[in-house]
């Protein structure tokens, strides 16, 4: 982990936000699965179950990748600030979704654990 400029959890490095990105990606993909289709298919229903499923997944995968975007620009500047440390804090917060997969990275579980 990176010092931070704040007060609050160390910032992760570079590999480890490709790491996150990664595994958060392979998530949204693998709930996506049931709404791709084939070429030749017609476009889900609009407001149909399985065009919110691909509709929200979308979301995530672009939220997620503008994340870790804005927290590279900043660990690439060897002083990342405020910037960082929100979107790290978001990027924690979409990854807590799978705070008991077994596949979270262990240095991440461990950043997920709730204080009893």
């Amino acid at each position: 982990m990176t010092e931070s400029a704040s007060p609050q959890q160390p910032l992760p490095t570079w590999d480890q936000v490709v790491v996150l990105r990664d595994f958060v990606h392979a998530r949204t993909y693998a709930a996506a699965v049931p709404t791709i289709r084939l070429n030749g298919e017609p476009p889900h229903a609009p407001g149909s179950s399985l065009a919110r499923v691909a509709e929200v997944n979308g979301a995530l995968y672009e939220v997620t990748s503008h994340l870790c975007r804005r927290l590279y620009g900043e660990l690439a500047t060897g002083h990342p600030g405020p910037i960082a440390d929100a979107s790290w804090a978001a990027l924690a917060s979409i990854a807590a979704a799978w705070r008991e997969d077994p596949e979270l990275p262990d240095w991440m579980s461990e950043l997920l654990v709730t204080p009893r």
